[in-house]
């Protein structure tokens, strides 16, 4: 009652823990929960009471557990006082008696074959027969039997039940028959005779019988020296013997056990310490003294302390054993099967040990020594399931992703919802994997197996193979049966067979033809569902095709059938093998058959192979393995069985079967070496295939298969760098560009980016590195980027300078240095510079010149050189070009941009045909038939996207031909040097063209674009990492400036502008060229000492015509320039043919008046011959106006005429670069008015 109380007590005051409204109980051992609540007043009592119930519920703990161990206590005390009382009754019993007289012996029955019955019974005794034998034992007289009665008592083989029951049979003869105990004594000696030179052969019986020999003593039955004698002479033996090996300790133990409180005063260390604990004095027997007990238990003392040290060398040799097979198995990966035994029964006769001895120590009250700590990895299991928790790394993880292990574990299952289901019976053999997964046993069983002749098969070996042809194989899974019926069902009586065919008949006439009509409409169906199956390629369809298999085709010849349809899968369909796995696993949940059949058959079809050893059928090889493979990873393919087939791979690793290797390897290699009971096995395979590799010479490709399957299982340990952190702002900077920028919120991101500090140096370098930084944002977004950047050139424009040449240099590295790796990055950056064009971040100049260094830089125009920047084989740059083509060539508007384009559409069209007719995309029949057909189309779309007029050149001659034609139009001088590279003609052309034309663009948004080169730092770096850290140099700081300061350059720039605007406002006046001459100048008659003056005058002339080509300052002022314009066609015609007249104006000496001084030079000076080639000069120029004047009316004729050719739907109606541009009628929307509409 008071143990309930207190438990009742200590679930009240936890749940008055765990809610706040509560409050504990104020009496823990009253039966009445808490149900009152706490007041408002008193609810700041309730945390101060916590430790207090805290402490109380350990209060309780402890009274609870003290209550049990009373009660032990208790309870062992009661039987050992039943235990002792009944002794000492039984002694007293057996030694005050009276023996019964002649004449009681008279009336009892003598028979011999009831008595040697009843000595027979005794020998097979159990203590079922006690009540039965006491029962004959009154009814016989064994006076003449005693000597056979105590052999067969001392003989029988007995249980520890049984002893009871024997002492209490022997205690009725000893006091029926007098001289019993004398004969009982000597069988006793004669069973118990021990010799200390022998071992004992039946150690269990003698452990019975010492006890029994023990109780008869204790009883009275034996008499106490002589048994006491016998006794001890027996224990002295028997730990004699067993000094070494203590094979005898059992025997022992269970003596202690069992007597040791009579005989050696024996109590559990665990009952006295309780017993001093709470006071209780525990009952002692009364059979021996304690000086004799005293002897008994100094011998077991002695004993002890021997089997201490067995158990001390044990731990060591198990230990040793421990080390050796750990050594093994990270020198060769396994354990053979002996070792593996050896080691596993040691753990056990160690455990064993151990755990007796812990109950001798129990018993004596003597402790343990301690043993070493390796001993605890050895006492949860084994040996060898510790090795391999120690060989673990970490978790292992067979599928690498989640979605890889849904595939092949979530499974649908319907088993619940199946009608008629019924668990299949499973053979648990069969479905069970070895214990031992080592390389003797797969060795054995491949032994084994390659003695059984498998038929061959070859319905896996064509794809094309009919229906009807099977496989041997094939056909011993799904065949027709063939005669199974036993004897006794042929040998039944004809008249239940004629009944049967009877009644088979009637109900064949009955429903005979619905039946077929049923059964041909399901074959129909199952034919459509297997022809369907293979179409199933992905998760989805798989799991449905297998649920409507199970709903409505789940019978054994449609499984057999579908069994063979699986096996014969065509050979080239290796994708669809996982979903087929998949189905298989499926079914397989529900009936067993179709798994273990098509394992067998794919097994037997591998052996084939192997055995065959031909060059033949590789496709087919590959497709057995990698099924095999994909039912090991569904678990219906035993490991054991998988690692076999690699095993036999490897006996003969060549040729087919390096590539089967290599497949089985790629497809379940993963997942058998993250398996723990596989892992070690496959570690030691795919050591071997790379020592195979290397020792034997072979094929490259196979080498290279090897390497793959290799490192694909196990991935070399490479050492990751930790990145640093990057400061907050670094992190601000690259969310904003590379994860917030989008199309919606560019303007959000301008704002954000002109926050930021670009005074510092650091932030600055690091905007400008992410802004370069195209290709590391998704495609889409390249034009945002170029969008952003264009927002900041009006506030920053040294940033976006460095921003864009960053970008140069990017694409120029690019160009240096061919890289595969490097495409997606060349491209994101020629898109990059494309966009930055089209929002007027980069002239048109620079974009054609990027252009022009796409197509020549490093590019070899002779086929036998080959150029490592541009191989033959790489069509990169006809890529990087079109790119760049299609995102800023439709923006080349302007007539000079157009014509400029034009020019290197030309060049463009060569490098496209040089590349096409290279030797390594051209056969001598057909010079196109390896070109990239998905390169031709990207040609074709973007010159089509560029110059949708534009006639392609369809060979390289008129390519060539073309670039001819325009080097002999625009340098005519240079016909006469035919080995001029065309690359580096184009480059010059342009050059000069440059010089000639200006954009259309460079003149009302040239201010705007204006960029501080001045200022500009040092070139960045062709390495844009995401790791670069490298800093731009650190600027120094721009000295503070006065408020006076800036206002004057306020009010200076106010002026400036201002000044701008008005002389935009003025008329621009075209500068004469020739200025003429006053009349009052021409009237003017010569002096003589302007006639004596001529020379010197002349000399002036040609001075000044050589310093100032023309121009002459008098006075020796610099301010005040003329030009000295010749008289046009009257001066020089009308003098003499050796001189030409000039006029020389200067300014005079006094007032700043004009003056002018004629002079005649001589027709070979250079100002002659400068003013004739001028004058010529201006004559063709007007003759070439003149001629275009008058054939423009022709040549509008001709376009016209050029056009109506073309068919309606490329007709350009698109406005004439020679008629006046005509409005569009503005038409007034429904709502409100577009004023980009209006206004443009």
């Amino acid at each position: 009652m008071h143990a309930s109380n207190s438990t009742t007590a200590a679930a009240s005051a936890t749940k008055t823990t765990t809610k706040p409204d509560a409050t504990p109980s104020d009496d823990p051992g009253k039966d009445e929960p808490p149900a009152a609540t706490v007041p408002a007043e008193d609810s700041s009592a309730l945390h101060g009471t916590a430790g207090d119930t805290e402490a109380g519920i350990s209060t309780v703990d402890e009274a609870v557990q003290e209550a049990e161990e009373r009660e032990e206590l208790q309870q062992f005390v009661q039987e050992l006082s039943d235990k002792i009382e009944s002794k000492r009754q039984l002694r007293h019993q057996n030694s005050v008696f009276e023996l019964p007289g002649e004449e009681h012996f008279a009336r009892l029955d003598s028979n011999l074959k009831k008595n040697t019955a009843f000595v027979k019974k005794l020998k097979l005794f159990t203590a079922t027969q006690l009540d039965a034998l006491l029962k004959e034992l009154s009814a016989l007289n064994l006076s003449k039997y005693i000597s056979e009665i105590c052999a067969a008592l001392a003989e029988a083989k007995l249980k520890m039940t049984d002893v009871p029951a024997v002492v209490t049979l022997a205690s009725r003869l000893h006091c029926t028959y007098a001289d019993f105990d004398v004969q009982f004594l000597e069988a006793w000696q004669k069973a118990l005779n021990i010799k200390a030179t022998e071992k004992i052969n039946n150690p269990s019986k003698l452990r019975v019988d010492l006890r029994l020999f023990a109780e008869l003593v204790s009883s009275g039955v034996i008499q106490m020296k002589p048994g006491l004698a016998q006794l001890g002479v027996v224990l002295v033996h028997l730990i004699a013997q067993d000094k070494e090996d203590h094979s005898n300790f059992s025997i022992i133990l269970s003596f202690c056990r069992h007597c040791g409180e009579e005989y050696a005063g024996l109590v559990p260390q665990k009952m006295q310490h309780l017993a001093n604990k709470h006071g209780v004095e525990l009952p002692k027997s009364d059979f021996l003294s304690a000086d004799k007990q005293l002897n008994l238990r100094n011998m077991l003392k002695g004993y002890f302390k021997a089997l201490c040290k067995h158990v001390l060398a044990e731990q060591a040799e198990l230990m040793n054993m421990t080390k050796n097979i750990r050594r093994t198995m990270e020198c060769k990966g396994e354990i053979s099967t002996e070792k593996r035994e050896k080691c596993e029964v040691m753990q056990a006769s160690f455990d064993k040990l151990l755990a007796s001895a812990q109950s001798l120590s129990e018993l004596l009250g003597e402790p343990l020594p301690e043993l070493a700590k390796e001993s605890e990895c050895c006492n949860p299991g084994t040996v060898i399931d510790n090795m391999l928790d120690s060989a673990a790394f970490g978790v292992l993880d067979p599928w690498g992703d989640e979605e890889t292990r849904s595939f092949y574990t979530d499974l649908p299952d319907l088993r619940q919802f199946l009608p008629n289901f019924s668990a299949p019976k499973v053979d648990l053999e069969q479905m069970e994997e070895p214990s031992e997964l080592t390389e003797e046993a797969i060795d054995a069983n491949i032994d084994a197996e390659m003695d059984l002749d498998d038929p061959p098969s070859t319905a896996s070996d064509s794809a094309d193979n009919p229906p009807s042809e099977e496989s041997p194989a094939a056909a011993a899974a799904g065949g027709a049966p063939g005669p199974t019926t036993s004897i006794s069902e042929e040998v039944k009586p004809q008249k239940m067979g004629s009944a049967l065919m009877e009644l088979g008949r009637q109900q064949q006439n009955q429903n005979g033809q619905t039946q077929n009509q049923n059964q041909t409409q399901l074959r129909q169906q199952f034919d459509t569902f297997l022809v369907n199956l293979f179409n199933c390629v992905n998760k989805e369809l798989i799991d449905s095709a297998a649920i409507e298999f199970l709903l409505n085709f789940n019978t054994k010849p449609q499984r057999k059938k579908l069994t063979r349809t699986i096996f014969s899968v065509q050979r080239t369909r290796l994708d669809i093998l996982p979903y087929l796995s998949r189905f298989v696993a499926i079914v397989h949940m529900c009936n067993t058959d179709v798994a273990a059949d098509l394992s067998e058959l794919l097994r037997k079809e591998f052996k084939w192979h192997i055995r065959k050893k031909n060059q033949l059928n590789i496709e087919s090889k590959l497709k057995i393995v990698r099924f095999i493979g994909e039912l090991v990873k569904f678990g219906l393919f035993k490991k054991f069985d998988a690692l076999g087939c690699l095993k036999m791979l490897l006996r003969d690793f060549q040729h087919h079967q390096i590539e089967m290797a290599c497949a089985f390897v790629e497809v379940s290699g993963v997942y058998l070496y993250n398996c723990r009971d596989a892992r070690l096995l496959m570690n030691v395979f795919l050591d071997q295939m790379l020592r195979l590799k290397t020792a034997t010479a072979m094929d490259s490709r196979h080498a290279a298969q090897i390497e793959s399957v290799y490192y694909l299982v196990k991935p070399p340990e490479s050492s990751k760098k930790e990145a640093a952190p990057r400061p907050p702002m670094h992190e601000y900077i690259r969310h904003l560009i590379f994860e917030e920028l989008c199309k919606q919120n560019v303007e959000r991101c301008i704002k954000m980016l002109r926050r930021i500090n670009w005074q510092d140096p650091e932030t600055s370098s690091y905007a400008i590195k992410c802004l370069s930084k195209a290709y590391l944002l998704r495609f889409p977004l390249v034009r945002c980027l170029a969008d952003l950047v264009s927002g900041l050139s009006s506030y920053q424009p040294r940033a976006v300078t460095i921003v864009i040449d960053n970008v140069f240099e990017d694409i120029r590295a690019g160009l240096e240095i061919h890289s595969p790796r490097m495409a997606q990055r060349r491209i994101a950056m020629a898109k990059y510079l494309g966009e930055m064009y089209n929002y007027k971040l980069v002239e048109s100049t620079h974009i054609l010149n990027t252009l022009y260094s796409i197509i020549s830089l490093g590019v070899s125009i002779d086929q036998n050189v080959v150029s490592p920047l541009d191989p033959p084989d790489s069509l990169f740059r006809l890529k990087l070009a079109c790119m760049l083509l299609d995102t800023c060539g439709p923006y080349f508007t302007s007539q000079a941009t157009r014509k400029k384009l034009d020019y290197f559409l030309v060049f463009f069209q060569h490098y496209y045909w040089f590349k096409k007719s290279h030797p390594v995309f051209s056969k001598s029949e057909n010079t196109s038939d390896l070109f990239p057909i998905l390169v031709d189309h990207t040609y074709r779309d973007c010159l089509t996207s560029v110059r949708p007029k534009l006639k392609l050149y369809k060979s390289m001659e008129q390519a060539k031909a073309a670039i001819d034609a325009l080097q002999e139009k625009l340098y005519p001088q240079l016909k006469t040097n035919c080995n001029q590279d065309t690359a580096l003609t184009t480059i010059s052309e342009i050059s000069e063209l440059d010089d000639a034309a200006t954009d259309e663009d460079s003149g009302s948004s040239n201010d705007q674009r204006e960029r501080q080169v001045a200022g500009q730092e040092p070139e960045q770096g062709n390495d844009w990492t995401e790791n670069e850290t490298e800093p731009l140099p650190v600027q120094p700081l721009p000295v503070e400036k006065s408020k006076e300061d800036l206002e004057f350059e306020q009010m200076y720039e106010k002026m400036t502008t201002d000044s701008y605007q008005e002389r935009l406002k003025e008329p621009i006046k075209a500068t004469p060229k020739d200025i003429p001459v006053p009349m009052t100048a021409r009237l003017q008659k010569k002096s003589y000492e302007q006639l004596t003056n001529c020379n010197a005058s002349t000399t002036a002339s040609q001075q000044i015509s050589k310093a100032d080509g023309g121009n002459g300052g008098g006075s020796g002022t610099p301010s005040s320039p003329g030009t000295d314009p010749p008289e046009s066609g009257k001066s020089g015609n009308g003098g003499n043919s050796g001189a030409v007249p000039f006029v020389l104006m200067v300014r005079g000496n006094k007032g700043g008046k004009q003056q002018f001084k004629s002079f005649v030079a001589p027709s070979d000076s250079h100002l002659a011959i400068n003013l004739k080639l001028q004058e010529q000069k201006i004559r063709e120029e007007k003759e070439k106006v003149k001629r275009l004047t008058l054939n423009i009316t022709e040549r509008i004729e001709e376009e016209d005429y050029q056009e109506s050719l073309l068919p309606p739907q490329q007709r350009n109606f698109t406005q004439s670069y020679y008629q006046k541009p005509n409005k569009h009628k503005f038409k007034h929307q429904k709502g409100a008015p577009d004023a980009d509409l209006i206004f443009h």
